[in-house]
Protein backbone atom coordinates (compact mmCIF):
# COMPACT_ATOMS: atom_id res chain seq x y z
CA UNK A 1 0.00 0.00 0.00
CA UNK A 2 1.19 3.48 0.00
CA UNK A 3 2.79 5.90 2.61
CA UNK A 4 -0.12 7.00 3.94
CA UNK A 5 1.38 8.77 7.12
CA UNK A 6 4.64 9.47 7.84
CA UNK A 7 5.34 10.98 11.91
CA UNK A 8 8.91 12.28 11.66
CA UNK A 9 9.67 15.93 10.71
CA UNK A 10 13.22 15.30 11.45
CA UNK A 11 13.65 16.56 14.74
CA UNK A 12 15.73 14.83 17.65
CA UNK A 13 13.24 12.10 18.82
CA UNK A 14 11.31 12.28 22.23
CA UNK A 15 8.39 11.33 24.01
CA UNK A 16 4.92 13.74 23.19
CA UNK A 17 1.35 13.07 23.24
CA UNK A 18 1.31 15.10 19.73
CA UNK A 19 -2.52 15.68 19.51
CA UNK A 20 -3.76 16.88 16.93
CA UNK A 21 -7.42 17.82 16.35
CA UNK A 22 -9.89 16.09 14.22
CA UNK A 23 -11.81 19.00 12.76
CA UNK A 24 -13.16 17.90 9.12
CA UNK A 25 -11.70 14.71 8.54
CA UNK A 26 -13.07 11.19 9.64
CA UNK A 27 -11.78 9.07 12.42
CA UNK A 28 -12.32 6.32 10.38
CA UNK A 29 -10.29 5.61 7.23
CA UNK A 30 -11.64 2.69 4.90
CA UNK A 31 -8.68 1.89 2.14
CA UNK A 32 -8.22 -0.85 -0.36
CA UNK A 33 -7.33 -3.01 1.83
CA UNK A 34 -10.94 -2.84 3.64
CA UNK A 35 -12.00 -6.97 2.63
CA UNK A 36 -9.00 -8.11 3.28
CA UNK A 37 -8.50 -6.50 6.73
CA UNK A 38 -12.32 -7.13 7.77
CA UNK A 39 -11.73 -11.13 6.90
CA UNK A 40 -8.71 -10.77 8.92
CA UNK A 41 -10.63 -9.77 11.90
CA UNK A 42 -13.20 -12.36 11.23
CA UNK A 43 -10.13 -14.85 11.26
CA UNK A 44 -8.94 -13.85 14.51
CA UNK A 45 -12.71 -13.89 15.92
CA UNK A 46 -12.78 -17.81 15.16
CA UNK A 47 -9.43 -18.88 15.97
CA UNK A 48 -8.77 -16.30 18.72
CA UNK A 49 -12.14 -14.58 20.00
CA UNK A 50 -10.24 -14.32 24.07
CA UNK A 51 -7.29 -12.93 23.15
CA UNK A 52 -8.84 -9.76 20.48
CA UNK A 53 -12.16 -8.95 22.58
CA UNK A 54 -12.79 -8.54 26.39
CA UNK A 55 -15.15 -6.14 28.39
CA UNK A 56 -15.72 -5.57 31.79
CA UNK A 57 -19.01 -5.83 33.32
CA UNK A 58 -22.18 -3.34 32.57
CA UNK A 59 -20.23 -1.87 29.72
CA UNK A 60 -23.33 -3.46 27.33
CA UNK A 61 -24.44 0.13 27.28
CA UNK A 62 -21.22 2.13 26.04
CA UNK A 63 -20.39 -0.48 23.68
CA UNK A 64 -23.74 -0.05 21.94
CA UNK A 65 -23.21 3.67 21.90
CA UNK A 66 -19.86 2.86 20.50
CA UNK A 67 -21.63 0.90 17.26
CA UNK A 68 -23.92 4.07 16.86
CA UNK A 69 -20.98 6.49 17.06
CA UNK A 70 -19.38 3.55 13.86
CA UNK A 71 -22.98 3.82 12.19
CA UNK A 72 -23.04 7.43 11.76
CA UNK A 73 -19.35 8.23 11.19
CA UNK A 74 -20.04 5.95 8.72
CA UNK A 75 -22.84 7.22 6.82
CA UNK A 76 -21.62 10.66 7.20
CA UNK A 77 -18.56 9.89 5.33
CA UNK A 78 -18.28 7.27 3.65
CA UNK A 79 -21.95 6.40 2.60
CA UNK A 80 -20.58 3.83 0.13
CA UNK A 81 -18.99 1.59 2.07
CA UNK A 82 -21.17 -1.74 2.59
CA UNK A 83 -19.74 -3.49 5.32
CA UNK A 84 -19.93 -7.09 5.75
CA UNK A 85 -23.00 -8.47 6.87
CA UNK A 86 -22.24 -9.63 10.17
CA UNK A 87 -24.39 -12.99 11.43
CA UNK A 88 -27.03 -12.62 14.01
CA UNK A 89 -24.84 -14.92 16.01
CA UNK A 90 -22.61 -12.19 16.96
CA UNK A 91 -24.34 -10.21 19.86
CA UNK A 92 -22.12 -8.24 21.03
CA UNK A 93 -22.27 -4.67 19.54
CA UNK A 94 -18.85 -4.15 20.47
CA UNK A 95 -17.39 -6.89 17.91
CA UNK A 96 -20.08 -5.91 15.30
CA UNK A 97 -18.48 -2.42 15.63
CA UNK A 98 -15.23 -3.91 15.02
CA UNK A 99 -16.36 -5.69 12.13
CA UNK A 100 -17.69 -2.62 10.25
CA UNK A 101 -14.42 -0.81 10.19
CA UNK A 102 -10.47 -1.49 9.99
CA UNK A 103 -9.64 0.18 13.01
CA UNK A 104 -9.62 -1.38 16.30
CA UNK A 105 -12.20 -0.14 19.30
CA UNK A 106 -11.00 0.65 22.87
CA UNK A 107 -13.70 1.82 25.49
CA UNK A 108 -11.80 3.49 28.44
CA UNK A 109 -13.71 4.50 31.56
CA UNK A 110 -13.13 6.29 34.57
CA UNK A 111 -12.36 3.96 37.42
CA UNK A 112 -12.63 7.18 40.10
CA UNK A 113 -10.44 9.29 41.11
CA UNK A 114 -9.55 10.11 36.80
CA UNK A 115 -7.88 6.87 36.49
CA UNK A 116 -8.93 5.84 33.33
CA UNK A 117 -9.15 1.76 33.02
CA UNK A 118 -9.63 -0.19 29.88
CA UNK A 119 -13.04 -1.26 30.05
CA UNK A 120 -13.78 -3.05 26.79
CA UNK A 121 -11.94 -3.53 23.68
CA UNK A 122 -11.76 -5.51 20.14
CA UNK A 123 -8.45 -5.10 19.28
CA UNK A 124 -7.63 -7.17 16.47
CA UNK A 125 -3.81 -5.06 15.43
CA UNK A 126 -1.64 -5.08 18.58
CA UNK A 127 1.62 -4.04 18.63
CA UNK A 128 3.51 -6.25 21.37
CA UNK A 129 0.84 -5.84 24.00
CA UNK A 130 -1.96 -8.32 25.25
CA UNK A 131 -5.71 -7.41 26.11
CA UNK A 132 -5.96 -10.19 28.73
CA UNK A 133 -2.91 -8.31 30.54
CA UNK A 134 -4.63 -5.00 29.81
CA UNK A 135 -8.57 -5.44 30.49
CA UNK A 136 -9.76 -3.65 33.72
CA UNK A 137 -6.11 -2.06 34.41
CA UNK A 138 -5.83 1.46 34.55
CA UNK A 139 -3.46 3.58 32.07
CA UNK A 140 -0.33 3.49 33.95
CA UNK A 141 0.03 0.10 33.55
CA UNK A 142 -1.18 -0.08 30.77
CA UNK A 143 1.65 2.16 29.54
CA UNK A 144 4.27 0.52 31.78
CA UNK A 145 6.24 -1.17 29.17
CA UNK A 146 7.20 1.79 27.19
CA UNK A 147 10.50 2.86 28.55
CA UNK A 148 9.83 6.42 30.51
CA UNK A 149 6.43 7.60 28.88
CA UNK A 150 4.83 7.37 32.37
CA UNK A 151 7.82 9.66 34.08
CA UNK A 152 7.63 11.87 31.17
CA UNK A 153 4.36 12.30 29.72
CA UNK A 154 1.99 10.23 32.25
CA UNK A 155 0.79 13.20 34.12
CA UNK A 156 -0.34 14.99 30.92
CA UNK A 157 -2.04 11.92 29.78
CA UNK A 158 -4.10 11.55 32.46
CA UNK A 159 -4.92 15.25 32.61
CA UNK A 160 -6.46 15.19 29.00
CA UNK A 161 -8.43 11.61 30.16
CA UNK A 162 -9.82 13.68 32.39
CA UNK A 163 -10.41 17.27 30.72
CA UNK A 164 -11.48 16.24 26.77
CA UNK A 165 -14.58 18.03 25.76
CA UNK A 166 -17.22 16.34 24.09
CA UNK A 167 -17.60 16.90 20.68
CA UNK A 168 -13.89 17.28 20.20
CA UNK A 169 -11.70 14.68 18.72
CA UNK A 170 -8.16 14.46 18.08
CA UNK A 171 -5.90 12.24 16.76
CA UNK A 172 -1.71 11.11 16.81
CA UNK A 173 0.96 8.73 15.72
CA UNK A 174 2.54 5.81 17.18
CA UNK A 175 5.81 4.34 15.38
CA UNK A 176 7.77 1.44 14.89
CA UNK A 177 10.02 -0.76 12.76
CA UNK A 178 9.40 -4.54 13.19
CA UNK A 179 10.39 -7.56 10.59
CA UNK A 180 6.85 -8.77 9.89
CA UNK A 181 3.96 -6.69 8.44
CA UNK A 182 1.51 -8.53 10.47
CA UNK A 183 -1.06 -7.06 11.37
CA UNK A 184 -1.54 -9.27 14.88
CA UNK A 185 1.26 -8.95 16.82
CA UNK A 186 0.97 -9.63 20.12
CA UNK A 187 3.61 -9.79 23.29
CA UNK A 188 3.63 -13.16 23.16
CA UNK A 189 4.08 -13.86 19.34
CA UNK A 190 6.50 -11.30 19.27
CA UNK A 191 8.39 -13.28 22.08
CA UNK A 192 8.40 -16.36 19.66
CA UNK A 193 10.13 -13.96 17.12
CA UNK A 194 14.08 -13.92 17.42
CA UNK A 195 16.11 -11.87 15.31
CA UNK A 196 16.12 -13.45 11.43
CA UNK A 197 19.39 -14.16 10.91
CA UNK A 198 18.99 -13.52 6.85
CA UNK A 199 18.49 -9.94 6.95
CA UNK A 200 21.24 -7.69 5.67
CA UNK A 201 21.73 -4.34 4.51
CA UNK A 202 20.83 -5.47 0.99
CA UNK A 203 17.18 -6.57 1.83
CA UNK A 204 16.16 -4.68 4.96
CA UNK A 205 14.32 -2.30 2.88
CA UNK A 206 12.06 -5.07 1.81
CA UNK A 207 12.08 -7.57 4.55
CA UNK A 208 12.08 -4.52 8.21
CA UNK A 209 8.60 -3.08 7.84
CA UNK A 210 7.66 0.58 9.43
CA UNK A 211 4.72 0.20 11.67
CA UNK A 212 2.21 3.40 12.12
CA UNK A 213 -0.38 3.43 14.55
CA UNK A 214 -3.17 6.79 14.72
CA UNK A 215 -4.94 6.82 17.46
CA UNK A 216 -8.15 9.00 17.86
CA UNK A 217 -9.87 9.83 21.07
CA UNK A 218 -13.40 11.04 21.64
CA UNK A 219 -15.78 10.98 24.21
CA UNK A 220 -18.89 9.08 24.16
CA UNK A 221 -21.96 11.46 23.91
CA UNK A 222 -23.32 12.14 27.10
CA UNK A 223 -20.54 10.00 29.37
CA UNK A 224 -17.34 9.90 31.12
CA UNK A 225 -16.66 6.87 28.88
CA UNK A 226 -14.12 7.74 25.79
CA UNK A 227 -13.56 5.64 22.69
CA UNK A 228 -9.70 4.87 22.05
CA UNK A 229 -9.92 3.72 17.96
CA UNK A 230 -6.34 2.53 17.01
CA UNK A 231 -5.56 1.97 12.96
CA UNK A 232 -2.39 0.39 11.85
CA UNK A 233 -0.62 0.80 8.35
CA UNK A 234 2.46 -0.80 7.50
CA UNK A 235 4.83 -0.30 4.63
CA UNK A 236 7.96 -2.23 3.57
CA UNK A 237 11.39 0.04 5.05
CA UNK A 238 12.19 0.69 1.02
CA UNK A 239 9.26 2.90 1.08
CA UNK A 240 10.68 5.15 3.54
CA UNK A 241 14.18 5.11 2.22
CA UNK A 242 13.39 5.61 -1.14
CA UNK A 243 12.65 9.14 -0.56
CA UNK A 244 15.69 11.17 1.17
CA UNK A 245 14.28 13.59 3.61
CA UNK A 246 12.51 11.11 4.80
CA UNK A 247 15.43 8.25 5.13
CA UNK A 248 17.35 11.37 6.72
CA UNK A 249 14.15 11.76 9.56
CA UNK A 250 14.01 7.96 10.23
CA UNK A 251 18.08 8.31 10.46
CA UNK A 252 17.52 11.02 12.68
CA UNK A 253 15.30 10.10 15.36
CA UNK A 254 17.29 6.30 15.57
CA UNK A 255 20.32 8.39 16.45
CA UNK A 256 18.64 10.29 18.86
CA UNK A 257 16.26 7.41 20.36
CA UNK A 258 17.70 6.11 24.08
CA UNK A 259 18.63 2.54 23.78
CA UNK A 260 15.38 0.93 25.63
CA UNK A 261 13.38 2.89 23.53
CA UNK A 262 14.98 1.34 20.46
CA UNK A 263 14.97 -2.29 22.15
CA UNK A 264 11.44 -1.03 22.47
CA UNK A 265 10.75 -0.34 19.10
CA UNK A 266 12.27 -3.60 17.96
CA UNK A 267 14.85 -1.28 16.09
CA UNK A 268 18.16 -2.71 18.10
CA UNK A 269 18.35 -6.19 16.71
CA UNK A 270 18.83 -4.66 13.25
CA UNK A 271 20.47 -1.34 13.97
CA UNK A 272 23.55 -1.80 12.75
CA UNK A 273 22.15 -2.59 9.32
CA UNK A 274 19.30 -0.03 9.89
CA UNK A 275 22.11 3.05 10.15
CA UNK A 276 23.86 1.90 6.51
CA UNK A 277 20.85 1.24 4.84
CA UNK A 278 19.11 4.89 5.55
CA UNK A 279 23.04 6.52 4.92
CA UNK A 280 24.68 6.64 8.19
CA UNK A 281 28.11 7.93 8.09
CA UNK A 282 30.94 5.18 8.44
CA UNK A 283 31.97 5.22 12.02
Amino acid sequence: MSLRYFPLDGADFRLTMGLQALRERSWIEPDHNYHKDISGKQRLLRIHREKVYANLPQTDAAEADILSLVQKELAQFHPTLIPPAVGQEEKNALVRAALMVQEDLVLMRDGGKGDYLLAAAAVFAPTGWDLAEKIGRPMRFIHAPVPELNARIGSPIDRFFRNLKPGKKVERFNWGLYDSDAPFQPAWWRKERTADPDISVENIGRKLFFRVERQTLQRLPGSSDILFTIRVFSNPLAHIAEDKHRAACLLRALETMERDMRRYKSIARYEKELRTYLGAPSA
